[in-house]
């Protein structure tokens, strides 16, 4: 499968989708057309209208929770701690499900 690189820094479009961070400025450029979908499932909009998204401070709490879970995740896996990865692999489609049933993400 096909899988765009940002041309300055190397980094995958997949690592974009895997752990919700971009590798440079350049990454934002060379994957803007996915950025944006992925922007309109997680936010509802592709333009900054603030800090927090909107929604209740419940939504807004599970929203924080699951990037904080994706970071550990991929700290974890830089740190090589498998299990641990696993282990916040269910966390987060945990969380997951629940922000789908919000129309959160």
């Amino acid at each position: 499968m096909y899988d765009k690189v940002c041309p300055t820094c190397k980094t995958l479009l997949s690592q974009f989708y895997n752990t919700g961070m971009l590798g440079c400025p350049d990454c934002y450029k060379a994957f803007e057309r996915e950025i944006n979908i992925a922007l309109k499932k997680v936010q509802g909009r592709t333009s900054h209208v603030g800090k927090t998204p909107y929604g209740t401070e419940l939504d807004k709490k599970l929203l924080a929770e699951y990037q904080m879970l994706i970071k550990e995740k991929e700290r974890a896996g830089l740190e090589q701690r498998f299990s641990d990865m696993n282990e916040l692999s269910e966390q987060i489609l945990i969380l997951a499900e629940e922000l789908k049933n919000r129309g959160l993400i």
